[in-house]
């Protein structure tokens, strides 16, 4: 049973990899079961074993990744109540920019899908739906300046551009000096950042 185990996961690493690999090489209308196969070094027999269809492992792909980015955000969220400001906790965006350049190949193969962003639609809405779950962490509702959704919708699209940014000029800062900018543009606003305030 456990070498059987074992056996699928290397599979599923393995059609992991390839998947990974031809997204970014055909992207993902392109790529065929039989590519897939012939990349992961597997029958089309075993791809079936564990996926549906290719649509079947893109909705895992991508949940997997969704998952793991939402775990993080939510994580500690009590014990980091007292550091919070608006946006993320500088600790869970450390965390968040760590485990996003640990996947950063997969990540980037789906925000540029041959132009598709539906993967990119989809990170923004778990952060929305973050800062929504914590908006009473986040925000002083009572001295709240501007609608909320206008707010909560710059916040997140500055983060994903941010986020996009570095991905796409290979992560030249560390995921500690991301996390700082992020906090300067975000606290201090970008006049600060741009040298017009001080």
């Amino acid at each position: 049973m456990e070498k059987q185990d074992l056996r699928k996961i290397k599979t599923r690493k393995a059609i992991d990899q390839a998947f990974t690999a031809l997204i970014a090489e055909k992207g993902f209308e392109a790529m065929t079961i039989k590519d897939i196969a012939e990349e992961a070094i597997i029958n089309r027999g075993t791809f079936y074993m564990h996926y549906e269809d290719k649509y079947a492992l893109l909705e895992s792909y991508e949940n997997t990744l969704l998952d793991g980015l939402y775990e993080i955000l939510s994580r500690n969220i009590e014990e980091e109540h007292h550091k919070l400001s608006i946006g993320m906790p500088r600790k869970i965006a450390t965390d968040t920019f760590n485990y996003i350049s640990e996947n950063a190949d997969k990540i980037i193969a789906l925000f540029n899908n041959q132009g598709e962003n539906q993967f990119e639609h989809k990170v923004r809405a778990h952060m929305l739906n973050y800062y929504r779950i914590h908006s009473d962490q986040l925000i002083d509702k009572n001295r709240l300046r501007v609608d909320i959704d206008y707010l909560l919708a710059y916040i997140t699209n500055a983060h994903i551009g941010l986020i996009r940014n570095w991905l796409e000029h290979g992560r030249r800062e560390t995921s500690e000096e991301l996390a700082d900018i992020l906090e300067m543009l975000t606290v201090k606003g970008p006049f600060y950042a741009a040298g017009l305030l001080d």
